[in-house]
């Protein structure tokens, strides 16, 4: 079993420009797993590059690169072990002109303190209704879960107007962050399953993923601003459970687990409490 790198063991004075690395290590020791696997993969990404790029560093980022390359693997195979052992928790089918389907409605019952994480698969991100209804879903997330602390969310890139798509995500990234809630992004022109995954272990997997609404009649029609009124397009919505993939929490003398001071989480700043 690979051993959880430490940050002391990264000599940034070696190698330049490793927050990536540094940021994935933190997340590990925090227990943000699924946001870990992906910093180490954008790390070893880079690192490779910049092997590519100056030979002489070559055998230096080698050794960091094996290293990394270990634990993703370690890592993603802990998530996948989780995901065979999942079980199915519900299965909603939403008929064409339905309403009283909005995110609050179906998944809010799955949003709860025990949310760190949030992982979004959604491949349609060019249009300005779908960019209300991330609005919308990222709302009721944040709303619901008080200990949110990372949120990734995948998409395929604008072929027509990738700047207006880019300067749409960094905007909510920019507002999640005053809320002390970091949000990342990447581009997968490849990308066509849509589910949300979060770190309690519950997985949802929509057929339209977020775009199941009609579009609103005139701008001033009931569901501009409260989804439930919203009429639906028809699609299955799939709920998931699996184990966790938040880390374990330190054993106490008593065998209970308890978080230490350090890995206590901290409300974030849109939360009410």
């Amino acid at each position: 079993m690979t051993a959880t790198p430490n940050i002391a063991d990264v000599n940034d004075g070696e190698l330049p420009k490793l927050a990536p690395i540094i940021n994935a290590l933190k997340c590990e020791q925090t227990g943000h797993i699924m946001e870990a696997i992906l910093l180490y993969e954008e790390s070893i990404s880079k690192l490779s590059q910049m092997a590519e790029a100056e030979p002489s560093r070559r055998q230096l980022c080698g050794k960091y690169l094996k290293m990394y390359e270990a634990r993703a693997k370690q890592l993603r195979d802990q998530v996948k072990g989780h995901l065979h052992t999942s079980r199915m928790l519900d299965h909603i089918t939403i008929e064409r002109g339905v309403r009283g389907r909005s995110y609050q409605r179906l998944f809010g019952p799955y949003l709860d303190d025990g949310v760190r994480e949030a992982h979004l698969n959604e491949p349609h991100l060019t249009e300005s209704p779908h960019f209300r209804n991330l609005i919308n879903f990222l709302e009721v997330l944040v709303k619901n879960c008080r200990y949110l602390k990372y949120i990734r969310l995948t998409t395929q890139p604008d072929a027509v107007a990738p700047k207006n798509q880019l300067l749409m995500l960094q905007q909510m990234k920019n507002d999640l962050a005053a809320g002390n809630i970091q949000m990342n992004f990447q581009m997968d022109d490849s990308l066509h399953d849509r589910k949300i995954v979060l770190s309690s272990g519950v997985v949802i997997k929509i057929g339209r993923g977020l775009h199941y609404f009609e579009p609103v009649e005139g701008s001033y029609s009931l569901g501009l601003c409260d989804f439930d009124f919203r009429k639906c397009l028809a699609t299955e919505v799939d709920i998931w459970k699996c184990q966790a993939f938040a880390k374990r929490l330190k054993d106490s003398e008593e065998g209970e687990y308890q978080a230490s001071k350090e890995d206590r989480p901290e409300l974030h700043a849109y939360s009410s409490d």
